[in-house]
């Protein structure tokens, strides 16, 4: 009998779809034993001086316990956005470890280019840029969400000649109910156009907003449902909205999530068009996100300018819609849209087609297998 394979992950399963999808994949497998530790498990997030001394032996066994697990594994996995020193990297290199990087984003373009909270002069954005680097020359195989992705991140981090063995697997979810379309099966005069994610720039939901301003010149009814993550950063989405004077047909929502489910029922039961990335930055104009293949899993289509990302897979409007990136054609889109019900039936089953054949976590699974046994 073979032994089996030991398997070290690191890095955050919590809200990643993706890292769950493979930490089913290897606890179901019989060629792998895994190890994985949350690293919030010995956290105190309370003062109290006595509750953190307590966890300080803890703390320290776990460590070293979770090094020697290090140091037995045959492969080192890091998630999406895992975090890793340069020393573990460099020692596994010299033991001849398999490890498998997920390069979902890099650190150095999102904290200095994207959100803008690094100074790109700085020493913070030198060590970004650093990490960055280390885990694309220290991994044995490096995983990317497309080939349009891969040639942006290696060139924001000067890592384009990299000599490490590249893959490519697309963003992965597992699948979820289909979404009713009440607009397309004529069940509603109403055409429900939502939004989800995170409040950052890349997503260009201040120009989804200011679409709202033309659709309502138009003889259509509508309502944009815009579900963030935190309030504090929706104040200034809210502003723009009152002073827009689209109360009545903007709401934004930060109390519903996937985690719960409340964000599926309320997307399924009335979810018609879901809006992709307008941003204007150079990665907004290269990526993919995460909400168009979640939308495509419900059968949900998606309205969104063409990035060079999904140009790779949704490569007409046959499977996804798409518009150039201002407020005043965003508009002219869903009017268009709103006119043919049946095309919006069609996209939805196309995209859903598309969806299963190469964002599935069956799709996932097979491509992961590959690089874990090569």
């Amino acid at each position: 009998m073979l032994e089996k394979k030991r398997v070290y992950i690191i890095g955050n399963l919590t809200g990643s779809t993706r890292a769950r999808l493979l930490l089913d994949f290897v606890s179901g497998s019989n060629k792998y034993s895994f190890s994985y530790d949350d690293t919030h498990f010995f956290k105190v997030n309370s003062k109290n001086l006595l509750k953190k001394a307590f966890l300080l032996l803890p703390n320290f066994l776990n460590s070293l316990s979770s090094f020697s697990k290090f140091l037995i594994s045959d492969i080192i996995f890091i998630l999406p956005m895992g975090k890793i020193s340069f020393f573990k990297l460099k020692l596994a290199k010299l033991m001849n470890k398999k490890v498998v990087t997920e390069f979902y984003i890099s650190k150095y373009d999102t904290y200095v280019n994207d959100k803008k909270r690094v100074d790109k002069n700085s020493k913070n954005a030198l060590a970004l840029k650093k990490f960055d680097q280390n885990i694309i020359d220290l991994s044995s195989d490096l995983i990317f969400l497309n080939n349009s992705e891969k040639e942006y991140y290696l060139d924001v981090v000067q890592r384009s000649n990299t000599t490490t063995k590249i893959h490519l697997i697309p963003l992965a979810t597992e699948s979820k109910m289909m979404a009713q379309l009440n607009y397309a099966n004529l069940k509603t005069k109403k055409l429900i156009l939502c939004w989800w994610g995170s409040y950052i720039p890349l997503h260009g939901l201040d120009k989804i907003i200011e679409s709202a301003k033309y659709l309502k010149q138009s003889d259509i009814s509508f309502e944009y449902h815009l579900f963030g993550t935190a309030d504090k950063k929706a104040v200034a989405y809210q502003k723009m909205i009152d002073e827009l004077e689209l109360n009545d047909v903007v709401k934004i929502d930060n109390t519903k999530t996937f985690a719960d489910k409340s964000l599926d029922k309320f997307l399924i039961e009335n979810c018609d068009i879901a809006f992709g990335n307008f941003g204007d930055s150079e990665k907004a104009k290269v990526v993919m996100v995460n909400k168009a293949v979640e939308a495509v899993s419900m059968k949900i289509p998606v309205l969104s300018q063409k990035t060079k990302a999904l140009g790779e897979y949704f490569e007409n409007e046959e499977t996804m819609f798409f518009c150039e990136p201002s407020p005043e054609e965003i508009a002219k889109a869903i009017f268009k849209i709103s006119n043919n019900p049946e095309l919006i039936k069609s996209v939805s089953k196309k995209g859903f087609s598309l969806y299963q054949k190469r964002f599935s976590k069956e799709a996932y699974i097979e491509d992961i297998q590959k690089i874990l046994v090569s």
